[in-house]
């Protein structure tokens, strides 16, 4: 049997040896029709786009994924040809919620505008925002939700409508999947129309797909004052970058939210025990091993009874220094993917052992 895998898949290598015949690991962008011809399984991230093209005339039996999105793969296509496949939901929700905060309490710091009677509107509230919803929320922001599918499946009666939550909220960020078309189309969702209702001066985050917004549309909303500032890790056109939005936008990452190194960890085991499962081997319960989450990072920041915003940005800023990440773009755009694949992984709020007084905060239950 033949796997083959992106090469920037961590922790990876060693781990199915022992399974196949043959393991051939490339970059994630390089892998072609060729290479999977006689291949069984095919672990990638997003890079690798599995459609047709890639696939047709393949062995390929099983797909996986090790991010929380999938639209890279032709899921239509793949159910066509009994091609199983997996992704890794929620592996990277610790990464992105601390991004979120990083990024948002940033620019609150530099508009001089951290005080707690601030109104955060989260668009998508899955895995990673649930997370953002509940330390926000611990935090002492007013939170609006707007889940359209999770509303008519689960009937939940405090989530709002999206019209609603940009007119009332000084914040959005969006944490949902890019659906194309469709009832729940996410698609440019964030469009000059959408734009117009925002509440003037208020703060954009986006870390789901660059797709979910229209880029010429954002840079009207900033040059109208509309956006008053903006945050963004992921990009229309990745791996390249607006050189127009680039000078526009507040902060800017390349693509690296969910990288940390639990994240990364996560997403690993978890396509990995798939595989496993499907074609019966025997890494049902695989964990890298020296294990690579031991031990926590130290965070050692003297907590008050009643923390500020300030003591907030100030803990969050030592777990994330977002803007290092920020400069690293700017100075050098055109290395976007260099930066991702060569990404120093940071120790989310999950692989961090806080002061007393701040886990409740950054790990609510």
């Amino acid at each position: 049997m033949k796997l083959v895998a992106d090469a920037h898949i961590p922790y990876l290598e060693g781990a199915l040896e022992p399974y196949f015949d043959e393991v051939l690991y490339l970059p994630g962008a390089e892998i072609a029709n060729h290479h999977l011809v006689d291949a069984d399984a095919l672990l990638i991230r997003t890079r690798t786009h599995c459609n047709s093209a890639l696939l047709e005339g393949t062995a390929i039996k099983f797909i996986g994924s090790a991010t929380i999105g999938f639209d890279h793969i032709d899921t239509a296509y793949c159910a066509a040809k009994g091609i199983t496949w997996t992704n890794a939901p929620g592996c990277n929700a610790g990464g992105v919620q601390q991004w979120v905060f990083a990024a948002m309490l940033t620019l609150l710091k530099q508009q001089n505008r951290l005080h707690s009677n601030l109104t955060l509107g989260v668009v998508g509230v899955g895995n990673v925002g649930k997370r953002v919803v509940a330390t926000a929320r611990a935090m002492g922001f007013k939170v609006l939700c707007c889940d359209p599918p999770r509303q008519r499946t689960e009937g939940i009666s405090d989530f709002v409508d999206i019209d609603t939550l940009v007119q009332h909220s000084d914040i959005v960020t969006f944490h949902v999947p890019l659906n194309r078309a469709g009832a729940h189309k996410t698609y440019h969702m964030v469009s000059h129309e959408l734009l117009a209702k925002f509440k003037r001066g208020a703060v954009l985050l986006n870390s789901s797909r660059g797709e979910v917004v229209n880029t010429n549309a954002l840079k009207d909303a900033i040059d109208n004052g509309t956006i008053s500032a903006c945050a963004l890790d992921v990009w229309e056109e990745e791996p390249h970058v607006n050189a127009q939005m680039l000078g526009r936008v507040s902060i800017v990452t390349p693509h690296v939210a969910g990288y940390s190194l639990e994240g990364k960890v996560n997403g690993t085991v978890m396509v990995v025990r798939a595989l496993s499962q499907f074609f019966g081997f025997g890494a049902g319960s695989w964990f890298p091993t020296p294990n690579p989450l031991v031990p926590l990072r130290e965070i050692s920041v003297a907590c008050g009874a009643q923390p500020t915003l300030e003591d907030v940005y100030t803990v969050v800023n030592q777990s994330y220094p977002i803007l290092t990440d920020d400069e690293a773009l700017r100075k050098n755009p055109e290395n976007f993917e260099m930066l991702r694949n060569s990404y120093n992984l940071r120790r989310d709020f999950d692989g961090c052992q806080f002061d007393a007084g701040w886990t409740e905060l950054f790990k609510p239950a």
